[in-house]
């Protein structure tokens, strides 16, 4: 109950100062009100064409998510085995860790420069955690089984994916629920930057191109919602799993 009751006070407190800002500027096309953007957020919700747009954005995100997540998983169990092949992927890993996302779109903007390119910034941004996730998960098994099933003789392909890979799944999992946050924001800002075709980038794009700024921040209140919806859900899945 409490935590209901600060949340909502919070909120209300949020929605004072933005009405206070947006009477103190008068100007609604710079900032709109509260009332101005709820009010273009429900008209939003009540047209077919918002869903395709979330929905195609979703899908590339989907793409991007399952490609790098296939990838990320096979190349970090390997190098989970193979000392070597980590320190030669390590520089690349911590390099895309540390690197702004703001300069990668740019980098691959540059480089490729079509859509081709919203896919290719989700990977990048995606692959370091779900990586670094079956890396340690494969590290993290106990020693002494690793040993035990050595002895065994098995091949090494069979020992990856019938045991190591079992036993890392809730390293990878936990990666891979921190990535579906991560990834769509990453995937929206790209489309933003990008100009794609289509996608809630895009929406947010031609509002502020055409300084219909109640339309900006009605797409943003889209995007929160579908945040929450992502957070609530994997909260879900996790106690499932």
């Amino acid at each position: 109950m409490k935590k209901l009751l600060y949340g909502g006070l919070s909120i209300i407190l949020l929605l004072l100062i933005w009405q206070l800002s947006s009477l103190s500027l008068d100007n609604q096309y710079i900032l709109p009100g509260p009332v101005q953007v709820f009010s273009s957020f429900l008209q939003l919700l009540l047209k077919t064409s918002t869903y395709s747009v979330i929905l195609l954005t979703l899908l590339r995100l989907s793409v991007a998510l399952i490609t790098s997540s296939i990838i990320a998983i096979i190349l970090g169990v390997i190098a989970g085995n193979y000392q070597n092949f980590d320190y030669f992927l390590k520089p690349i890993v911590s390099s895309l860790r540390t690197l702004p996302v703001a300069s990668v779109i740019i980098i691959i903007i540059i480089l490729i420069g079509n859509e081709f390119s919203l896919y290719l910034i989700t990977f990048l941004m995606i692959f370091p955690l779900v990586y670094e996730a079956a890396k340690d998960g494969i590290i993290n098994i106990a020693h002494d089984l690793k040993d035990s099933i050595a002895l065994e003789g098995h091949h090494p392909f069979l020992i990856m994916t019938k045991v190591q890979l079992p036993l890392a799944l809730p390293f990878i999992k936990t990666a891979i629920f921190q990535s579906l946050g991560l990834g769509f924001k990453v995937i929206v800002m790209a489309e933003f930057i990008i100009q794609s075709t289509k996608g809630i980038g895009n929406e947010l794009y031609k509002g502020s191109i055409s300084i219909n700024y109640h339309l900006v921040f009605a797409w943003t209140l889209i995007i929160i919602v579908i945040v929450m919806i992502m957070e609530f859900l994997i909260k879900k899945l996790k106690k499932l799993m």
